[in-house]
């Protein structure tokens, strides 16, 4: 099962509010009240209430702008559980420090690693494309990779946006980068809310994404 060998790699989550200013005092509040638990080493203020950078190395960061917060790991090394658990209290923490009246349109972006046993450029090629060596041939250069980008529209009873990315990972041949990125339109009413939404996004790559690799990737050929 894909599922029991699957690496986290990298997240990050959107909140988009309505514009504001924000005042400098607050934003100091912000950072004393994360900076021990959450490791943020680094503070930045941008100009004119703009917002603030809160960061540890390159890795991880809490950017606070006027229309919009944005929490990234990347690369990381927690779960995607650990990096809800973080989330949820930071944007509430924000939020009431803010005063920001809601959070209009969430966006996710979930990235992962699949290690196989045998190079993935040869496996989708032949399976997940089914493009013959000959087909290729006619480009006259080296195939480097290829990629499938899939785009999911909102339904009526989820009104959300989904696109699914699957292509090689070039850093090492054996291994197959994830990424979907989940944008949901309506604005969000509570934190619970919130982790559910990332749970859903979560388990979509779980669950849908790899079973659909499986299924590809793994049908006779013969």
């Amino acid at each position: 099962m894909l599922r029991e060998h699957l690496i986290p790699h990298g997240f990050v989550t959107q909140l988009y509010s309505p514009p504001m200013n924000h005042e400098e005092r607050a934003l100091k509040e912000i950072y004393l009240a994360l900076s021990e638990r959450y490791r943020y080493q680094k503070f930045e203020l941008l100009p004119g209430g703009q917002g603030a950078l809160l960061k540890e190395g390159e890795a991880r960061s809490c950017e606070i702008y006027r229309d919009r917060l944005a929490i990234r790991e990347q690369p990381t090394q927690v779960s995607t559980g650990e990096y809800f658990d973080q989330v949820i209290p930071i944007a509430e923490e924000i939020q009431r420090k803010l005063n920001i009246p809601i959070w209009v349109v969430q966006q996710a972006v979930l990235r992962f690693l699949v290690p196989f046993e045998e190079p993935v450029i040869p496996l989708l090629q032949s399976r997940l494309f089914s493009v013959g060596d000959d087909a290729m041939g006619e480009f006259g250069r080296p195939v480097l990779g290829m990629c499938l980008r899939i785009e999911f529209p909102p339904l009526p009873e989820d009104p959300s946006q989904l696109q699914l990315r699957i292509e090689p990972y070039f850093r090492n041949p054996k291994r197959l980068y994830l990424e979907l990125s989940a944008r949901f339109l309506q604005p969000i009413q509570s934190m619970d809310e919130l982790r559910s939404r990332l749970a859903t996004a979560d388990e979509f790559v779980k669950d849908k994404a790899l079973s659909f690799l499986e299924t590809t990737l793994s049908r006779d050929q013969s």
